[in-house]
């Protein structure tokens, strides 16, 4: 994933590479961002104005998203099997959720390095950011 350009854009970077990397849009983080809704929904002061913004854009791309609170067992299954958002409320960051890596959920970060996370988060980063919250693709509508 390419490095975000401004400190409130993970959440389009995110949305963007779900896109990309699924094959459902390429658009570009200036469309992505328009689709999500500036300023309504993601904004310099805030970044994203709660994941129910990310839901509906995600929707508007014709994904279906759950979103949730989990623990890292829990967030571990979903990366098995899905994509999607995850951010660890203690980071007050939105990461892409690429898989699995060994132990740790592998994640696509537009951040590389912020609060000590590269591309993976292990058990340990997990329970000192959390709580977290997902937002993972769960089928095409």
């Amino acid at each position: 994933m390419a490095q975000q350009v401004y400190s409130w854009t993970c959440s389009i970077c995110t949305i963007t590479w779900v896109l990309n990397s699924t094959e459902v849009s390429q658009d570009g983080r200036q469309a992505v961002g328009d689709v999500l809704g500036y300023p309504g929904c993601v904004n310099e002061t805030y970044g994203l104005m709660g994941s129910q913004c990310m839901v509906n854009c995600f929707a508007q791309y014709g994904l279906l998203t759950l979103e949730k609170w989990v623990g890292f067992d829990e967030a571990y299954a979903i990366a098995q099997s899905h994509t999607g958002g995850i951010s660890p409320s203690g980071m007050y960051h939105w990461m892409a959720i690429r898989g699995v890596s060994g132990s740790d959920i592998w994640v696509a970060n537009s951040a590389q390095g912020y609060k000590g996370v590269w591309d993976t988060i292990s058990r340990s980063q997990f329970n000192a950011y959390g709580p977290v919250k997902v937002v993972y693709v769960e089928s095409y509508i």
